[in-house]
């Protein structure tokens, strides 16, 4: 009788050099790198707006991190500067993408260390983004450690920022909110009195500054779970809006948002879209999947004439009519933001559970 051979159990480190050695699409990362470029822009326009006005660091007080550290003469670290802007536009158009992004990253990262009063907590993510970006593979997969990696930061920041704050007892109890409002009671002048009073009310801060570690330390957890990250999506992007409008954070908001991407499945044309091009409503659905399937999340067929429009979902999901339609915008980029939300709706909900129980 011949014995059946059992193959070893896998040990965790195995499954995790698959996790990381596993070919997926760059199409996140490639995604990334265009948005990156006008972070990249963001960043450098007060260095580049300075120069333009014959300032540079050197003419104001500054710091440097070590003696060693080279510095380059005015004429050439003015040159840097719009080598990156260039870099930074290349970096967008997709032009020699992968020099483009080393160069970037390389006079970002010269610059942020000239001086102490130049580092930020922004700046240092921007440095770090490109900095993967620069050693991803420029190419439309690849093995997914440049993907994690990401991901890895993106949730860092917000479990970082989170932590510190839950700490610390003036930030958790408001006090550090509270008195950033006081000191810029002029700037409230246009709200409403209504408005002014409860945000210079302590008490506020009080309940306001615990709501904003746990929407930080939710979004670093939320992320990593399929379940809970579509929510946790939604919810940074409020909260990074939220910071723009409350807060002068230089490029963190934009950045940000555009990090958010790499949380997307790495995978290609795995939902299916059945467009009846007799129809008004899906001959204009299917130019705008076209126009912003950034990720390339669909595959878009022809249906019959007269029939509704159909979405199929990894799973083999079926949903048609408005609840297909909502569902194939929550999957884009651009869109995802405002739709997520409709995939609450009692309609949309009955399509997948219907689905799902068959």
């Amino acid at each position: 009788m011949n014995a059946r051979v059992l193959a070893p159990p896998r040990r965790p480190a195995d499954r995790f050099d698959d996790l990381l050695g596993r070919r997926v699409s760059m199409r996140a990362l490639a995604l990334l790198r265009v948005l990156a470029g006008p972070a990249v822009l963001l960043h450098l326009w007060p260095f580049i707006s300075d120069a333009m006005h014959g300032r540079v660091y050197r003419d104001a007080f500054y710091e440097p991190y070590a003696s060693w550290y080279p510095e380059l003469p005015d004429a050439l670290y003015i040159g840097l500067l719009g080598l990156a802007a260039v870099a930074a536009v290349a970096m967008s158009l997709g032009v020699l993408t992968r020099v483009a992004t080393v160069t970037a990253f390389s006079v970002v990262a010269y610059n942020l260390f000239l001086s102490t009063t130049h580092f930020h907590n922004n700046r240092a993510y921007l440095v770090i983004v490109l900095g993967l970006l620069a050693l991803a593979p420029a190419a439309r997969s690849a093995p997914a450690w440049p993907l994690w990696l990401l991901r890895f930061e993106c949730a860092a920041v917000y479990g970082a920022s989170g932590l510190s704050k839950l700490v610390d007892p003036d930030w958790f109890g408001g006090t550090v909110t509270w008195q950033r409002v006081v000191r810029a009671r002029d700037e409230l002048d246009p709200l409403p009195d209504w408005a002014v009073s409860v945000l210079t009310d302590r008490g506020f801060h009080t309940g306001a500054a615990k709501l904003i570690v746990l929407t930080e330390l939710f979004i670093a957890v939320g992320l990593w779970s399929r379940r809970t990250r579509y929510a946790a999506v939604w919810v940074a992007v409020a909260f990074h809006l939220a910071i723009e409008g409350s807060a002068s954070v230089q490029v963190f908001s934009y950045l940000g948002i555009a990090v958010l991407v790499v949380w997307a499945v790495p995978s290609t044309r795995d939902r299916v879209l059945r467009i009846d091009a007799t129809s008004g409503r899906q001959r204009r659905l299917r130019a705008l999947v076209r126009a912003l399937d950034w990720l390339t999340r669909f595959r878009v067929e022809q249906a019959s004439p007269g029939s509704p429009l159909e979405l199929v979902d990894r799973d083999g999901t079926t949903m048609r009519g408005a609840p297909a339609a909502a569902f194939a915008l929550s999957r884009l980029p651009l869109t995802a933001w405002f739709a997520l939300p409709l995939l609450l709706l009692p309609a949309v909900r009955r399509a997948r559970r219907a689905t799902s129980s068959r």
